[in-house]
């Protein structure tokens, strides 16, 4: 699957540096429990690593995820800064929710109250410290300059948002589309948020 076969409705947007949920959710413009915050964790157990992303409002529950796993909690950990760039190629905070894309390629954990953390895309043209990404911008997807992506509703009301790889760079799109990018056999629907 890529993005653009079948097309997805994709908005990238770039604003003032991020370093929390909180501060996404603001430039933005959207309601918190709609972005997409994702983890890296690490199972000593097993030497493997698993991305848990579950709605911006809501805390990872490491029991619930180590249960998930089948590891023990005391197995179980955050992955470190370093961890987080050698693994996803991103810097904390700009990690998108997207484990099979990686350059070492890890399982998703979706927490299951995502699907209903939706919102409208951003309205950008509202806030004037956020812009769209255009395809002369260097910022833009190379693999994307010469798609034609389908045009947004703003009146969809299923978009999640994230960072993409840089503090400073956003997407938002369809969750259904999300799904499909991310891969069907890539991830696991679990509870792990409380």
């Amino acid at each position: 699957m890529t993005i653009t076969d079948p097309p997805i409705s994709l908005l990238l947007i770039r604003h003032k540096p991020v370093r929390t949920s909180a501060d996404a959710s603001t430039q933005r413009q959207v309601p918190m429990h709609s972005g997409a915050k994702a983890m890296l964790v690490y199972q000593k157990s097993t030497d493997k690593y698993a991305l848990v992303v579950l709605p911006a409002h809501l805390s990872c529950d490491q029991k619930k995820i180590a249960g998930v796993l089948g590891v023990s909690r005391s197995k179980l950990r955050m992955a470190t800064e370093s961890e987080v760039k050698q693994i996803t190629g991103c810097v904390p905070g700009a990690v998108p929710p997207l484990g099979s894309r990686f350059p070492t390629p890890v399982e998703t954990l979706l927490d299951e109250k995502m699907a209903q953390s939706t919102s409208n895309p951003p309205r950008v043209v509202t806030n004037p410290n956020v812009q769209l990404l255009s395809t002369n911008d260097p910022e833009w997807p190379t693999d994307l300059a010469d798609s034609r992506l389908p045009e947004i509703d703003s009146e969809r009301t299923d978009f999640i948002h994230f960072n993409i790889g840089l503090r400073t760079v956003s997407c938002s799109l369809p969750f259904s589309d999300y799904l499909r990018l991310l891969g069907e056999s890539n991830y696991r629907l679990c509870d792990i948020s409380k």
